[in-house]
């Protein structure tokens, strides 16, 4: 059985109408949302927000979960106090090079 994982959308709840949202930039894989695997006797919100802190140094509050979007998968979503900004920070995660708010569809 595959293990279970999280994928954490991150939004501001500074911003009203949802502009952007939270990357973090995988040296192996490139720009992903946050995440990772749930741990054993972890609640799947737990598991998104100590993924979204671990890579991103951010604190937020679960709002909602999605099991439907991902195979395999959650997304979780979570609201943080900081506004969007267009400059990128430094992770506390090694495999984490970059993170940052996207603005824009790419």
């Amino acid at each position: 059985m595959p293990e279970e994982f999280v994928l954490v959308w991150t939004t501001s709840a500074t911003q009203s109408d949802e502009l952007g949202w939270i990357m973090v930039l995988n040296s192996d894989r490139g720009w992903e949302l946050p995440g990772g695997k749930v741990m054993e006797g972890e609640m799947l919100d737990e598991a998104a927000l100590r993924e979204l802190y671990e890579e991103t140094g951010l604190l937020g509050k679960a709002k909602a979960l999605d099991s439907t979007l991902v195979e395999g998968g959650h997304v979780v979503w979570v609201e943080v106090e900081e506004a969007p900004s267009p400059i990128s920070w430094p992770s506390f995660d090694r495999q984490i090079d970059e993170v940052g708010w996207c603005i824009e569809v790419p």
